[in-house]
């Protein structure tokens, strides 16, 4: 896995937190990243998307609550290969 460095948003980058509740010219030590000025996030590379085994039909999502079946709507679920075809992984 990998990480990279990216600049704390709450204090700039700074270390130092100033809001409306400190006084003026005395910041605090910034709690987001702890003085640091920024955080690390770690990621795995994107290098392709991965097969799925076992899969006997692909739904739409309707949003955050699980939907399955062919639904109000009528739509009927796709193949997995259709799945590949109507949504093709990103060009590297």
């Amino acid at each position: 896995m990998k990480t990279i460095k990216t600049q704390c948003t709450s204090c700039g980058g700074t270390g130092l937190y100033q809001g409306m509740c400190e006084k003026p010219n005395e910041p605090v030590v910034c709690l987001s990243c702890n003085g640091t000025g920024c955080h690390e996030i770690s990621y795995e590379p994107y290098t392709g998307r991965k097969a799925k085994r076992g899969v006997k039909a692909v739904h739409r999502s309707r949003g955050s609550f699980i939907l399955t079946g062919t639904g109000s709507t009528g739509e009927k679920p796709m193949t997995y290969a259709e799945f590949c075809k109507a949504c093709p992984e990103p060009k590297h």
